[in-house]
């Protein structure tokens, strides 16, 4: 049977431009994350996924690819990307990597030769469509705001892009988009990665009509949205590229592995399968309510329980608000923030830690005039961006930037995050840093005797309680202190206030608790 290494691994995702930085310009690259091996290995994660380091003019921060075959000078080199793989490899670290496959930058060759005349093959390789009259071919919208269309200059055709217009869409109907993309994933594979998470996964083919949305009045707000049932994107034919790569990857050994970014329940069970990806993102995105968060873990476990997967929990990412801050912000959202990583690394299934999700971080405060999010300059400042949750790891405290690099950073360093360094938790038993090495350590050794099902137990109001072989998780969302008549051994607390008393297990608001119990792995 073959080795399914990433079944309830914990990955941990750098954000490349923001993690580390080796040569003190104020931008993070390879070098620096080889630098931190060590950290991210005594944290305990067993795979990084990091965002894209390709060649790009950075309009996205990457996710505007002009080159999917090296690495943006800013970050380095292909051998340090060799270097890289190696120690990461020697630290039994596995690495993920970034594929943008929806779209290129504006600066891609293919792109360049596309708008030098209409007669170029490349053009095909896009979407150009002649526009109606002075509009737009249809009435589709971009996600950074604005139409989905660009016109170009002293032509009546337009090009789609449904995020920026840096970022034209490509055409996946045209045979050599896929080819192209078969020997990207490939080369990459053959470097050493160890598979790939996919940029907006189901939007690779767009239906073939171009037809305008139907609008209707929003049934809360009265404002014009998409029809139900109407896609512009999650056509069937996507599930043959990924069925193809599927079979790509499995041709190595071990198995590499294919992350959707897919957050919609709904989708993830029906890409997630034996012949497709093999995981998506279980986005735990609710208000503090133990109610809510109980839902949400079982549809997320309904998703995939026709697979051979399981759920990949995940709490941030670089494109929302750090969950600490969406949690309640200051000591409330940190607290709640350690509740709930206990909770959800004890469920079966993956877990994706979001860079200084381990300290703690809240969501920073990014002046406008240093916002570098095309967000926030396309909806002009309607959106805030995702600038705050990008700003660069606090590693050292009495150093400037708190010791990312001498330089200014590309994101300017909250004040207050010195006293969240790394080098200040490491020497705390109390910091969440500690906490989360603690917890992957239990984890780890536990991993063997943890069956791949969870069952709800009964509970008081506020509070969830689950059992996995023995394993056992108490989570109480109140606020008041709780006691539960709960018997084996506490493992650990997100809390000190975590503790046993003579009747039972005593659990501040707001706390969860691991205990070992003698029931079988089977039950």
């Amino acid at each position: 049977m073959r080795s399914s290494w990433w079944r309830n691994a914990v990955f941990y995702q750098v954000y490349v431009r923001s993690f580390a930085d080796s040569n003190n310009d104020g931008v993070g690259d390879l070098p620096g994350i080889t630098s931190r091996l060590d950290y991210l290995r005594s944290l305990g994660v067993d795979g990084l996924w990091l965002t894209p380091f390709y060649p790009s003019p950075q309009k996205d921060h990457g996710y505007d690819v002009a080159d999917y075959y090296g690495v943006n000078p800013e970050y380095g080199t292909l051998d340090d990307f060799a270097r890289l793989v190696e120690e990461a490899h020697r630290r039994g670290i596995k690495l993920l990597i970034d594929i943008v496959p929806n779209h290129t930058s504006s600066r891609h060759p293919w792109f360049e030769a596309a708008l030098s005349g209409g007669d170029d093959p490349h053009r095909t390789r896009y979407y150009f469509v002649p526009g109606r009259d002075d509009a737009p071919p249809n009435n589709w919208q971009s996600a950074f705001g604005g139409p989905a269309w660009t016109r170009l200059d002293g032509a009546p055709e337009w090009y789609m892009h449904l995020f920026a217009p840096e970022q034209p869409d490509l055409n996946w109907w045209n045979p050599a988009v896929p080819a192209e993309f078969r020997k990207i994933i490939t080369y990459w594979l053959d470097r050493g990665a160890e598979g790939f998470r996919i940029d907006v996964a189901v939007s690779l083919h767009k239906r073939r009509d171009l037809a305008d949305r139907p609008l209707v009045p929003h049934r809360t707000t009265g404002l014009p949205t998409t029809a139900p049932g109407f896609e512009i994107i999650d056509q069937p034919e996507v599930h043959e590229v990924y069925r193809d790569w599927r079979h790509i990857t499995g041709t190595y050994e071990p198995e590499r592995v294919l992350v959707g970014e897919i957050f919609d329940p709904g989708r993830q069970s029906r890409y997630i399968k034996q012949d497709e990806l093999h995981m998506a993102f279980a986005m735990m995105d609710r208000r503090w309510d133990a109610s809510a968060w109980k839902q949400a873990i079982d549809v997320y476990r309904h998703a995939v329980s026709r697979s051979t997967s399981l759920p990949s929990w995940t709490q941030s990412n670089h494109d929302v608000i750090r969950h600490v801050t969406r949690l309640g912000g200051d000591g409330l959202g940190r607290e709640r923030a350690k509740a709930s990583a206990l909770l959800l690394l004890g469920l079966p299934g993956q877990y994706f830690i979001y860079q200084g999700e381990e300290l703690g971080l809240e969501e920073a405060f990014v002046p406008p005039e240093r916002r570098e999010d095309p967000l926030y300059i396309h909806t002009n400042g309607r959106h805030q961006g995702r600038d705050g949750c990008r700003v660069p790891m606090p590693w050292r405290q009495h150093e400037p930037n708190a010791g990312f690099s001498t330089a200014p950073p590309w994101l300017p360093t909250p004040a207050a995050w010195d006293r969240n360094a790394v080098d200040v938790q490491a020497r705390s038993t109390t910091s969440v840093l500690s906490l989360y090495r603690r917890v992957l350590e239990i984890r780890r050794g536990l991993a063997r005797r943890l069956p791949a099902r969870m069952d709800w137990a009964a509970a008081p109001k506020d509070c969830l309680m689950y059992h996995r072989g023995p394993l056992s998780v108490a989570c109480n969302f109140g606020h008041r202190p709780l006691e539960l008549v709960q018997p084996g051994r506490l493992l650990i607390g997100s809390t000190p206030g975590v503790r046993r008393s003579a009747t039972g297990l005593l659990m501040p608001p707001t706390s969860a608790a691991w205990l070992e119990t003698r029931r079988s792995a089977g039950s």
